[in-house]
Order: structure tokens, then sequence, then C-alpha cells
């Protein structure tokens, strides 16, 4: 397994997407820093508990990932496909009732469900490919 993530950091197209997911993960850690900010919708301070530690954990996992995808780091994308489905997708599937207040979270959660599953999709086929 990590004979073939070695391989696929050296290919064009997984470079660039590798960087492009880098950008992805830094562009959510902003998120995450102007909630913690109190820039969201909802004061910081008057969000669930929960969404305060996601928030945190969740910017400290996009932040470091995605400097490690930057650099083409294997473990990094171990950590990127383990991170997206622990930190991400399973909350946002099993305790999903935790994550909404208004109906809309709904289609919010399952379209980033949907994104998320997406960009899993494309990096393994990008690893699995032999060029």
């Amino acid at each position: 397994m990590m004979k073939t993530l070695n391989n696929s950091v050296s290919r064009t197209w997984t470079i660039i997407y590798l960087r492009l997911l880098a950008f992805i993960l830094l562009y959510g850690g902003l998120i995450h820093v102007g909630n913690i900010l109190g820039f969201g919708e909802i004061p910081w301070q008057e969000t669930p508990i929960h969404w305060q530690i996601m928030d945190i954990v969740l910017l400290i996992f996009d932040l470091t990932t995605s400097i490690g995808l930057w650099f083409k780091k294997t473990e990094a994308i171990i950590a990127f496909l383990m991170g997206i489905m622990l930190l991400q997708i399973v909350p946002y599937t099993i305790f999903r009732q935790y994550f909404i207040t208004v109906p809309q979270d709904n289609v919010t959660l399952n379209g980033l469900i949907i994104t998320e599953l997406i960009l899993i999709i494309i990096l393994v086929t990008l690893i699995v490919l032999k060029k």
C-alpha cells in the first residue's frame, strides 16, 4: 500500500490533485477560523459545544493535512482519507441530528458528504492508476 502511495505522488496528475486538495483544505481551515472569530451565522460562543469542538478539530486537521498534501507526503494522503471519513462523513451521517438546526442543514450536509465522497473517489482513482 505504501509503495503504491509513494509511486502515485510522483505522477503529474496526482501532484496537481494533491495541491488542489491542499487549497480546498486551506479554505476549509479559513472557514473554521472565521467561525471561531465570530464571522459565522451564529456567534461562536453561542453555538453548541460539539460545534465548537468540531471547529477546532477540523481547523487543526485542515491546516496540517493541507500542508502535508502540498508537500506530497504519503502520510497526509492517509490522514486525508481517514480524517474525511472519521471527522466528517461519520459524524454527518451517524450523528446528523446534532448538526441540524434548520431543515436547510440537511441539504448542506448531504452536499458536503457527496462532495467529500467525490474527492475521495478521484484521489483513490489517481492512486491506483498505473500511469
